[in-house]
């Protein structure tokens, strides 16, 4: 028995009739779970800052540059280790920030961002940092719901139950096989990190406790899913000694840390 293939559409929302805008917008269902995500992210770490005694405006502040840096590096990143074939033939898909994230590419300009946070406005980074990263199970949570639900993620083939039925890969034609789903398996890690900050948080933890933890806790989880990736698709992830660039990723993570 395996998961039901779906994909859903985008949620057309019309538009009135005024001048020169368009008459509808569509709303689609990654880029409305990944706005849900950073909302409640940010909600969290603001919550989780005036818990700790620090100012929750100061946190909101930090996320922003947080978040344009991952956004803006986890791009051009999943553009050069992932569609390097794509880049060659158009470098301006580097830019092209709507066309795909890589998860590492976003935690390697999250820091950047953060970092060129510090240096601005003089602020300490560890207590801050340590709010943002107990926030972010919640936040991911909603940004793999929307990997699962446009499958952005295909994994080998494989007759685990879990799997997702009749995979459509784009590009390729049927028949269709149950494939592993990444991005999905990924969920479980969220609802299991949850419980557990919720569980941690109730005593008091030195500074930098969780900026430690969560990495430390995520790395080898992706760095096995990682070895289920699919490798007989179109522009599948390019493999240097047998591992992907999300393998060298978890060590680094891993390491930071440590």
């Amino acid at each position: 028995v395996y998961l039901p293939w779906f994909r859903p559409e985008p949620l057309r929302v019309p538009l009135p009739d005024v001048g020169l805008i368009p008459d509808h917008v569509d709303i689609h269902p990654f880029g409305a779970l990944v706005a849900a995500g950073v909302l409640v992210g940010v909600q969290v770490a603001s919550k989780r800052a005036r818990q700790e005694g620090l100012h929750p405006r100061i946190i909101g502040e930090m996320c922003a540059y947080v978040l344009i840096g991952g956004f803006v590096v986890g791009h051009m990143l999943d553009a050069i280790f992932y569609h390097w074939d794509v880049v060659q033939q158009d470098w301006t898909f580097v830019f092209q920030l709507w066309n795909g994230l890589s998860s590492f590419g976003g935690f390697a300009g999250a820091t950047l961002g953060g970092l060129a946070w510090i240096a601005l406005r003089r602020y300490p980074l560890i207590p801050f940092a340590d709010q943002t990263s107990f926030a972010f199970p919640f936040a991911w949570l909603f940004g793999r719901i929307g990997c699962f639900v446009v499958h952005d993620h295909p994994g080998s083939v494989t007759d685990f139950p879990l799997a997702v039925a009749d995979y459509q890969i784009r590009g390729e034609l049927p028949p269709w096989q149950a494939r592993h789903d990444l991005g999905f398996y990924e969920i479980f890690w969220c609802l299991a990190m949850i419980p557990l900050v919720l569980v941690l948080a109730r005593k008091k933890r030195p500074r930098g406790f969780y900026l430690a933890l969560v990495p430390l806790l995520y790395a080898p989880a992706r760095f096995g899913l990682d070895f289920l990736r699919a490798t007989d698709v179109p522009s599948h992830d390019p493999r240097i000694l047998g591992l992907t660039p999300g393998h060298f990723g978890a060590v680094v993570l891993a390491s930071a840390g440590l």
